[in-house]
């Protein structure tokens, strides 16, 4: 009888190791499946750009206007950095320092600006200045765009810090500066480093409200020379160049997080902070969100009911109507396609580290950084050749999931990490099979993670231009081209209907990623982690 228990006992053990690795070949397939995909335009550019000869390749880069443009890029990017590191790490810091009213309720005002895209931003302040144009007007425009990230990812980093360490440096006398400086900063660094990135490079890949301001960067240069030129290779030699300076911010990024502590073991020792009770210092925290919510969430609203009350152009509630749930439909489909595309991948991640895991991890982060206008020209090309799918709501579709699957798979591999490993073994212990662990286990406590960067992934698709300027099929229309087809000719009352029904529906799924009830859930450290 001891026999045959011991025989049964090995025979089970041997299935269930063969069962996993099978499981895990058909991951590792998976996960290659998506890694090749996410390749697409990466190999496109390399193979465009092949086509130019060296000398070619080099007189490009090296001519007075690349260099111009490449140095406009790079200002604006420092520019923007420093505005938003500045203000964002000081808004921040007083958020979760500072004794304020409703302190969980201001943080509203410093999160709904990610319901308006750039280019919306710069539509209603050129309606309301026609003079608003230039570097400095964009250095504005895209500091005020992207500073929630900063503020988010500060305050995710900030909730992780020691207060005992705080209330130390407190009584051996220490200033509030010092005491940022010594004990806050080196361990929020990493988190202020993944929001500066998040705004790099939607600095970098901005098209919008650049071109509005008529700033010609890097990514304006790659779509005049598509709509300007048959020559494509020239375009994906300026394309490879963006690449290359993404990359250069990913490192940086990297680099400064290899410097930091790890938040996971810091906020195991963790104590409550006690709030600093100043009345200057409050009233500092007031006016500066006063001024920030004037600025980027009053003033464009503004705008755009006062120009939506003021139309004299009858307004086609048919076509606004087939525009909006066009836009829902495909950023829909967009979402759903890299949720989809995120599943195996954010299964190796949240698990052991594996090469092929690392390699796909690589691939997708730099695709993160391509611009919609690099992932627009390559599946265009790829398209053509492909007949059926050419001008499609699925092509446009997979490119909002190529541009935007980091923030899929960064979700998906935390949510799926914060499934403890010994619940897991419980359940199989109880006679559970893998499907109803998943089901029983795994998916109460990973689905609303996963559920938050699905929304995300929406929110960015619904705001997406340049890529919905080159795929989107013959007569198809979205929110976003609407309203750049009238802000481009100056129509600033014709678009804002437009603008403001994406405005309002953007802010749906903005309010559910960054309500206060749920301000655990820190969404930028986690899509973040896309770049490691």
């Amino acid at each position: 009888m001891t026999t045959t228990v011991a025989e049964s006992t090995r025979t089970a053990l041997t299935k269930g190791a063969r069962n996993q690795r099978v499981i895990r070949r058909v991951l590792n397939v998976a996960v290659g499946i998506v890694a090749a995909l996410a390749m697409i335009p990466i190999g496109y550019l390399l193979l465009r750009s092949s086509e130019k000869s060296i000398n070619e390749i080099a007189q490009l880069l090296v001519r007075p206007k690349t260099l111009d443009v490449l140095l406009t890029t790079s200002a604006l990017v420092f520019a923007v950095l420093f505005v938003t590191v500045t203000l964002g790490v000081a808004l921040a810091c007083g958020l979760h320092f500072v004794r304020l009213p409703m302190r969980r309720l201001l943080v509203i005002p410093a999160v709904l600006p990610l319901a308006i895209p750039s280019y919306v931003f710069t539509y209603t302040w050129i309606a309301l200045i026609p003079q608003f144009s230039g570097f400095m007007a964009a250095v504005f425009i895209l500091s005020v765009t992207t500073l929630p990230y900063v503020i988010l990812a500060t305050l995710s980093g900030l909730r992780t810090v020691d207060g005992a360490q705080i209330e130390v440096a407190r009584s051996l006398g220490l200033s509030i500066p010092q005491t940022f400086r010594r004990v806050v900063f080196p361990q929020v660094k990493g988190h202020i480093s993944a929001g500066a990135l998040l705004a790099a490079l939607y600095t970098i890949s901005d098209f919008g409200a650049v071109s509005l301001l008529n700033v010609e960067t890097l990514t304006v240069t790659i779509q005049n020379m598509y709509r300007a030129s048959y020559d494509r290779s020239a375009a994906a030699v300026i394309s490879l160049v963006l690449i290359a300076f993404s990359t250069l911010v990913v490192l940086a990024d990297e680099k400064v997080k290899q410097q930091s502590p790890d938040s996971d073991v810091v906020r195991l020792y963790s104590t409550k902070n006690s709030l600093i009770n100043r009345a200057g210092l409050r009233f500092a925290v007031i006016a500066s969100l006063a001024v920030f919510s004037l600025v980027a969430v009053v003033i464009p609203f503004f705008v755009l009911i006062s120009r939506f009350v003021s139309n004299r152009v009858a307004i086609e509630w048919g076509e606004l109507a087939r525009t909006s749930i066009s836009t829902i439909l495909v950023a829909a489909l967009g979402a759903l396609i890299a949720l989809v595309l995120s599943v195996p991948l954010g299964i190796v991640l949240s698990g052991a580290k594996t090469r092929i895991g690392r390699y796909a991890q690589r691939v997708i982060s730099i695709g993160h950084g391509l611009p919609g206008v690099v992932i627009g020209l390559a599946l265009v090309s790829i398209g053509s050749k492909l007949g059926a799918l050419y001008q499609t709501t699925f092509l446009l579709a997979f490119a909002y999931a190529l541009l935007f699957l980091a923030k899929a798979v960064a979700n998906m591999s935390s949510s799926l990490s914060r499934v403890p490993t010994n619940v897991k073994d419980v359940a199989a212990t109880l006679g559970m099979n893998q499907w109803q662990v998943v089901k029983k286990v795994v998916a109460p406590i990973a689905a609303p993670g996963i559920g938050l960067g699905t929304i995300l992934v929406f929110l960015t698709a619904m705001k997406e231009l340049p890529a919905t300027l080159m795929l989107r099929p013959t007569g198809f229309d979205t929110l976003a081209t609407q309203i750049w087809s009238a802000a481009t000719i100056n129509r600033f009352n014709e678009a804002a209907p437009y603008a403001l029904i994406l405005v309002l529906i953007a802010a749906v799924p903005t309010f559910l990623i960054s309500r206060p009830d749920k301000s655990d859930r820190t969404f930028i450290q986690e899509n973040a982690r896309s770049q490691k």
